[in-house]
């Protein structure tokens, strides 16, 4: 008898329409960056993407983005944002555009293309994560408190 995963890459999720993922989105959007930020990628039609990530070993814990204000870019960076956390760093960089595009229903086909801009923005926060830890760095923002105290 097998035992069904209980990894988060497994749990079942819900799947929002881009307008209901919009809206949750355009609010993450406007949050402080997290610990660990990706560096900015730019797509095609000047729209742009990044991620900053929380991490605990080697899992996100929390996810935030800053996108342009593409409804559709942002509707993809949301959807990221809500699955990711949880996720283990190899699992999450299996993550694909196509993947992306087949979870988000309602996407016109010309603006799916704003999902290949949403992964390489989320695989750029995954690479500067992975950077932090094989350097050795703990990405704790307290850190900063620690070496830096105020005057």
């Amino acid at each position: 008898m097998t035992a069904t995963c209980r990894e988060a890459c497994c749990s079942v999720t819900p799947r929002l329409t881009v307008a209901e993922l919009f809206e949750r989105g355009f609010r993450r959007n406007r949050e402080a960056p997290r610990a660990v930020a990706g560096a900015p990628c730019t797509g095609a039609e000047d729209n742009t993407a990044s991620f900053s990530l929380d991490v605990a070993e080697d899992r996100i814990t929390a996810v935030g983005f800053q996108a342009s204000c593409c409804a559709t870019l942002i509707a993809y960076c949301e959807y990221i944002a809500e699955i990711a956390p949880g996720f283990r760093f190899a699992i999450a960089r299996e993550m694909t555009a196509a993947n992306l595009v087949d979870s988000v229903p309602g996407v016109p086909p010309l603006k799916r293309d704003r999902a290949v801009l949403a992964i390489a923005a989320f695989r750029g926060a995954l690479l500067s994560a992975a950077n932090e830890f094989q350097r050795g760095e703990s990405i704790n923002e307290s850190r900063l408190h620690l070496r830096h105290p105020a005057p």
